[in-house]
């Protein structure tokens, strides 16, 4: 819940948000929920209005995967292709009065769903009626106000692409793991990270999620390591008051390694110190993530950490 600028929330754990366009939209809402709660529920309203729009004049139309140039269109938003290096992957703005996403085509098509629910995401908070045409190409940071909407509007696009409700329901009938990531890639048209924190997300399981890659001043080593880029844990995994330190290695006995090396997926337990006296064994599930550039010959891998 956001009260001013300047004020914490009452729970003292949400950020601070800086940014007008996410006061307003807190203020309309007025309900006090966290604003991350407040944008997934005006992205599941928007994604129902044109569901229903699109089941009366799309016999075909039988999501998921959740069509988002036919979600635009449904809700009076044109999308057009561009070659412009202005546009590093897709802008939202105004033009003859009508909303108008600007993409680039060449990307990759999970990465052009993802920008094209994104740019959506902006509707559903009152700057996009002014953005400049020119838009910088860089990625504002999170801590300023630019960067704290472009993260709301990330959390909305994961609900226009993956709605929660639908995805915990799959994951529940068909279960939790990295094994199952690539079904839900395919049933969603999402890529294997979007998806990957999606399943943490829903908080079926115990478990932290994080990405791993080689360390530069590593790569000569006999051993070798990866690193913790980043970790996010499930809520059940959080009750159990464990906690990833950042840059955390893994070495060259780890299954980690071997996923990163061969580009299959492996799996092992594993005893990690994760610091301050504190050990823990884990059951690991290491996938590679090899459409990502590769560092120093190897691929980042994404790793499901299972506490035992």
């Amino acid at each position: 819940m956001v009260e001013t600028a300047e004020q914490e929330t009452e729970s003292g754990s949400d950020p601070i948000f800086r940014s007008k366009a996410i006061l307003e939209l807190v203020r309309r809402d007025g309900s006090g929920r966290p604003v991350e709660k407040v944008v997934c529920g005006l992205a599941r309203q928007k994604l129902a209005e044109a569901d229903d729009i699109l089941r009366q004049v799309d016999e075909p139309w039988s999501p998921p995967p959740y069509d988002p140039f036919l979600v635009a269109q449904a809700l009076g938003i044109r999308c057009q292709a561009v070659d412009a290096p202005w546009v590093e992957d897709a802008m939202i703005f105004v033009q003859d009065g009508e909303p108008t996403i600007l993409y680039r085509p060449e990307r990759s098509s999970v990465r052009t769903r993802f920008n094209i629910f994104h740019e959506i995401a902006h509707t559903l908070f009152p700057d996009y009626l002014y953005n400049d045409f020119y838009r910088s190409t860089s990625r504002p940071r999170l801590f300023e106000p630019e960067g704290q909407l472009e993260y709301l509007c990330d959390t909305a696009a994961a609900e226009f692409l993956m709605p929660m409700d639908l995805f915990q329901t799959d994951l529940r009938k068909k279960g939790f793991g990295a094994e199952k990531v690539q079904a839900l890639c395919a049933r969603y048209g999402a890529s294997m990270e979007a998806v990957c924190l999606r399943m943490v997300e829903a908080n079926v399981e115990s478990c932290c999620l994080g990405l791993l890659e080689q360390r530069r001043e590593d790569r000569n080593r006999r051993r070798g390591c990866m690193r913790v880029v980043y970790a996010t844990p499930t809520e059940r995994f959080r009750q159990r008051r464990l906690f990833f330190p950042p840059f955390l290695e893994l070495g060259s006995r780890s299954c980690i390694l071997l996923a990163a090396r061969s580009k299959k997926m492996a799996a092992g337990e594993e005893e990690i110190d994760l610091g301050r006296g504190q050990r823990q064994q884990f059951r690991i599930e290491a996938l590679p993530l090899t459409a990502r550039r590769r560092r120093h010959g190897r691929a980042p891998v994404l790793a499901f950490f299972y506490p035992l």
